[in-house]
C-alpha cells in the first residue's frame, strides 16, 4: 500500500514544474517517509518477551518459519497445527524500543511485549 503512495509521489514530482533542487527535496523527502512507514510493520524474524502486568500468554514469542507467524493482524502458532492465538491490537515505540500489544482471543485480556 505504502508503495503505491511512494510511485505516485514520484510522478507528481517529476510532472510538476518544480525546480531541479526541489525536485530532489521532495523525492528523497518521499522516500525518507516510505522507508519509516514500512520499518514497523515487519514481524518477521523477531523476538518479543512479555513486558507488561498480565501474564498466561507465552513468556517469549519467536516470529520465524517454525514457531509463530503473523498473518493478517492474527497471530498463529505453528506448534498446535497453525491456530490462532491472539490478535495484534497495536504496535508503539517507546524511547526507542518497540512494544507489541496483543490481545488474546480466549480472555479478550491485552498482553505486552517488549522486543528483544
Amino acid at each position: 500500500m505504502y508503495l503505491k503512495y511512494f510511485i505516485f509521489a514520484v510522478v507528481q514530482i517529476i510532472k510538476s514544474s518544480f525546480t531541479m533542487k526541489l525536485k530532489y527535496f521532495f523525492f528523497f523527502l518521499s522516500l525518507s517517509l516510505f522507508l519509516c512507514s514500512c520499518h514497523n510493520k515487519i514481524l518477521t524474524n523477531s523476538i518479543w518477551k512479555n513486558c507488561g502486568d498480565n501474564t498466561g500468554l507465552q513468556d517469549i514469542l519467536v516470529f520465524n518459519d517454525t514457531t509463530n507467524f503473523v498473518r493478517n493482524d492474527t497471530v498463529y502458532n505453528r506448534l498446535s497445527i497453525d491456530s490462532a492465538i491472539a490478535v495484534v491490537d497495536r504496535m508503539d515505540t517507546y524511547y526507542g524500543e518497540r512494544r507489541l500489544y496483543l490481545k488474546r482471543l480466549s480472555d479478550q485480556k491485552t498482553y505486552r511485549f517488549c522486543e528483544q
